[in-house]
């Protein structure tokens, strides 16, 4: 038998597996806790989702400064409509979606654009590295001189990494790109830093809605199981993992998995809905702003 054989009898066993613990699993308690969800709570963790994405955006804006000249409605643009892509599509396709509508709407090469969106990706983790650290420094202060120095070090790594790295570090003859600095980077970390806070706030004000006894540390363990989880995004917007994620996350303190699922879907409601609106809006509207140049140029 081979490996393609072997592939497809594991997502066969998988599938089984699945749809056996679905037809046990207890929905009916998962839509009750979802119908009596706190919608005004849901409504707030949704407008800081939105600005959780905004400074991810401006983060990317900033890295991408040293390399091309980028507009910041440009990199918001292209954030939020890759954003809706990732929602209904698969792998990068929402990458692939930014890298096309910086190279329209700022005629930036895909060289530059593709080096940006990497070293942006350097950034978010160690951004998330330094979240993270100060969350177990909070709960064990004892450690925290130890945890600001790993926090140092990460820091240092990324810094490394952007600077070092042969695909990221452009050639010495091309004067259109420069490397990154430990300066022009402190910007974009700070902003990862706020993108994951107000990430991290989303996700509890998101499980809080539905009832759930979720406290900060919780929320924030759902938080990078869902992104470690997701992040080769095997499928659209994370359908799955999310709600895997969060109810994984929240087992530590027994929270029912109905409620945990119900948590999830609200979660996947307040991060994905906004988003698609507002990115497909934006993809519309550069449609409409393509044919009427087409128009244009032939009537000429």
């Amino acid at each position: 038998m081979n490996r393609r054989r072997w592939l497809w009898l594991a997502l066969v066993v998988v599938l089984l597996a699945g749809l056996r613990y679905a037809a046990r699993f207890p929905w009916l308690d998962t839509w009750t806790a979802l119908a009596t969800a706190n919608w005004w709570l849901l409504a707030a963790a949704g407008g800081l989702n939105l600005l959780s994405l905004a400074c991810k955006a401006w983060a990317w804006q900033l890295v991408l400064r040293p390399l091309v000249p980028v507009r910041f409605r440009t990199a918001q643009a292209a954030t939020f409509a890759g954003a809706a892509i990732n929602s209904v599509a698969i792998a990068m396709s929402g990458e692939a979606a930014r890298l096309h509508l910086l190279g329209t709407w700022d005629r930036v090469s895909a060289g530059p654009a593709a080096r940006s969106i990497a070293a942006s990706r350097i950034v978010e983790a160690a951004a998330l590295g330094i979240v993270l650290l100060g969350v177990v420094a909070g709960a064990t202060s004892e450690h925290g001189w130890r945890l600001l120095g790993a926090a140092l070090v990460l820091l240092g790594g990324a810094v490394a990494l952007l600077r070092w790295v042969p695909w990221l570090r452009p050639a010495r003859g091309d004067q259109s790109a420069k490397g990154w600095s430990a300066a022009e980077l402190a910007a974009p970390l700070g902003l990862g830093i706020a993108s994951w806070g107000l990430q991290w706030a989303t996700y509890q004000w998101s499980i809080a809605a539905t009832g759930a006894a979720v406290t900060p540390t919780l929320s924030m363990l759902a938080l990078v199981l869902s992104n470690v989880g997701g992040v080769l995004r095997l499928t659209p917007g994370n359908v799955g993992v999310v709600q895997g994620a969060v109810v994984l996350g929240l087992r530590p303190a027994g929270i029912p998995a109905s409620q945990g699922m119900a948590a999830g879907l609200a979660l996947q409601a307040v991060q994905v809905l906004p988003v698609m609106v507002i990115g497909f809006a934006l993809l519309g509207r550069h449609g409409v702003r393509e044919v009427m140049r087409r128009r244009t140029a032939e009537a000429l």
